[in-house]
């Protein structure tokens, strides 16, 4: 049997970009199912996503929005929430689906059938209509339109520049050799690596993924026609309220009351790109206009 999935929505962005607090604010909707760290640590078990209806028992039994300046409790690192969940997709679509950016790449009829199951159950497991998932890194567009050609894609996009200096602090970024090897696989081209040799180092590294994630991402989008939209991180900080209603248009989707709830409840959003613009030198700021200018002049972002 083909299992049928209602217009999923994939919450696409470079890592640091903002797509974790968006995101979770955005899955509160009362109508969308997401997958949660349950799922993630066992994969085979769709029936977990029954363990997320307590989010809808009381909102105190959601997990909070993640904040970088402090650590979840024992509590909260215990109550369901989004995850990424890519041994989820791994599952279904095998290590590329995590490692690679899939340019140009469809799935198997096995992975896509195994994937639409999988969602399927997702939604009837968590007694929803809709479902939703981020996803960070490359878009994957054309892989998961492949799967769901109904899907839709929200880009979020930072400023290249804080995105690096995010990704540069962060120990996700540090330890898995991130600051020396491409994070992902097929994207990169030769010229890229030219870039990258030339100042050989981490923050070059990282600012020209960024550019080949935010570039490969908008180019795949096109293909999708009005199926893709692209929300800055900055409107969202300035206007958060008024980005998640966006956002809820762009997805087809009602205005929903636990969302702003839990959105109100995550108290001051702001916007932390000065960081990366106190601490930029006269080296970094020559090395980004010559390795990202003209992708952040696309994107509206003053050098």
């Amino acid at each position: 049997m083909n299992a049928v999935v209602d217009r999923p929505l994939f919450l696409i962005g470079m890592p640091r970009s903002g797509t974790t607090l968006i995101f979770e604010i955005f899955a509160a909707h009362h109508e969308l199912a997401w997958l949660s760290q349950y799922m993630d640590l066992l994969p085979r078990l769709p029936a977990l996503a029954v363990v997320s209806r307590l989010a809808d028992v009381d909102a105190r039994l959601r997990r909070s929005v993640n904040r970088s300046d402090r650590d979840r409790s024992l509590l909260q690192r215990l109550l369901p929430g989004p995850s990424e969940a890519y041994r989820v997709w791994e599952r279904c679509c095998g290590e590329k689906f995590r490692y690679e950016y899939l340019l140009g790449t469809t799935p198997t009829p096995e992975e896509a059938a195994c994937m639409r199951r999988l969602v399927a159950s997702v939604v009837r497991f968590q007694a929803k209509r809709r479902f939703a998932a981020k996803l960070t890194g490359p878009g994957r567009i054309q892989y998961l339109s492949s799967i769901f050609p109904e899907a839709r894609f929200a880009h979020v996009v930072r400023d290249g520049r804080a995105v690096v200096r995010s990704l540069l602090a962060v120990p996700f970024w540090q330890s898995r050799e991130r600051m020396s090897r491409p994070a992902w696989s097929g994207g990169l081209s030769e010229r890229d690596m030219q870039d990258v040799g030339r100042y050989g180092s981490p923050k070059a590294l990282a600012a020209v993924q960024w550019r080949r994630v935010v570039e490969s991402t908008r180019a795949e989008g096109a293909h999708v026609g009005d199926r893709y939209a692209e929300f800055k991180y900055e409107r969202f900080t300035a206007a958060p309220l008024q980005t998640l209603h966006a956002l809820f248009e762009f997805a087809q989707l009602e205005e929903s009351a636990p969302a702003a709830e839990f959105l109100s409840r995550r108290g001051d959003i702001k916007d932390m790109n000065y960081r990366s613009f106190r601490e930029l030198g006269a080296g970094d700021r020559e090395m980004y206009s010559d390795l990202i200018g003209q992708a952040l002049a696309a994107f509206e972002y003053a050098e």
